[in-house]
C-alpha cells in the first residue's frame, strides 16, 4: 500500500484576544519568580496582561496530510 502526503498553505482566521501594552521597566526586573523565570528581562520589553477585547486575526497555517 502506497502512502501519499499532502500538504497545503492557508490563511486561518483565528478570533484572538489583544494584548496589553508593553512595561519597557516591570515592577520586579530582577530576581523574579514568574512561571519559573528568572534574570533580567533588558532590552526586552514585558507583555503581561491581555485585554478583553477579541478580535479576528488572520494566521498562516500550514497543514500535513498522510493518506
Amino acid at each position: 500500500m502506497k502512502q501519499t502526503v499532502k500538504s497545503w498553505l492557508e490563511d486561518l482566521i483565528i478570533p484572538t484576544y489583544k494584548v496589553g501594552k508593553v512595561v519597557t521597566n516591570p515592577l520586579f526586573l530582577e530576581n523574579r519568580v514568574y512561571q519559573g523565570s528568572s534574570g533580567s528581562v533588558y532590552p526586552y520589553g514585558v507583555i503581561d496582561k491581555i485585554t478583553e477585547e477579541k478580535e479576528d486575526k488572520v494566521y498562516k497555517a500550514i497543514f500535513i496530510e498522510n493518506n
